[in-house]
């Protein structure tokens, strides 16, 4: 169903435009608001069931690699393997091992004429402990079209070795519905539930780190993130926090 830009402007607005997204998440000691905590223990991803499979294989949630793992959902639970995103540029979140040198990351066009066609590419250099990061399609990257399936990967690079994952992603306009949501709610709890439910992967998981950096030490915020975690299969995830970039 189609928006005003207007509309898809403001859904958007709030998105990070750097490239890699860094901050730690410490124990949580503080509270949260009241209205959060009445609602909690309530994002749930719901998976996606009238999309198409990409052609590609080891898309999805695919972890091909030991201590890289792309934070999507495990594909026993979704009925299709193509998480989806509202965001022209969304943020694609990985635990990867603590790695100092280079990376990069891949996005092809699945329908392409010329199937994997790669469209966007960016090789640049990280240095962290092991952890979640997370990659924000930068504005010198093309924007998603909508209805449209992408594949990517992301590679960690070493002297010896080359760790690499791949996913799918699919861009899809909001209802009418979930965007008078959204915006009416600034609560990253509640925006974050709102995304789950209209199986949203993608920015459900960006409403729920942006709430960890924003307000951290929260242990309402942090149960929420591995309540998530779990309802997606993640266990592999659970012990780790977000890693700042040095």
């Amino acid at each position: 169903m189609s928006l005003s830009i207007k509309a898809q402007k403001v859904l958007v607005a709030s998105a990070c435009s750097c490239l890699i997204v860094g901050f730690v998440i410490a124990s949580p000691l503080s509270s949260f608001p009241p209205q959060a905590q009445a609602q909690s223990r309530r994002v749930r991803y719901v998976p996606p069931s009238n999309l198409d499979a990409p052609k590609t294989s080891g898309a999805g949630a695919s972890r091909s690699a030991k201590d890289l793992i792309a934070i999507l959902p495990d594909l026993e639970i979704s009925k299709s393997p193509v998480p989806q995103t509202i965001s022209e540029r969304p943020t694609i979140y990985f635990l990867t091992p603590k790695h100092r040198g280079s990376v990069s990351f891949r996005l092809s066009d699945d329908r392409a004429t010329t199937p994997n066609k790669v469209i966007y590419e960016k090789k640049f250099e990280i240095n962290n402990d092991a952890g979640i990061i997370a990659f924000k399609l930068p504005d010198d990257a093309p924007p998603l079209e909508v209805g449209k399936i992408y594949t990517w990967q992301f590679a960690v690079q070493s002297f010896y070795s080359s760790r690499i994952v791949n996913g799918s992603i699919r861009r899809v306009l909001p209802t009418k519905k979930l965007t008078s949501q959204l915006l009416q709610i600034s609560n990253p709890i509640d925006r974050a539930t709102l995304f789950a439910q209209e199986s949203i992967w993608f920015d459900a998981v960006t409403a729920l780190a942006e709430a960890q950096r924003t307000v951290p030490k929260n242990a309402e915020i942090s149960g929420e993130w591995l309540a998530f975690l779990k309802s997606a299969k993640l266990d592999l995830v659970l012990p780790y926090s977000f890693v700042s970039q040095k």
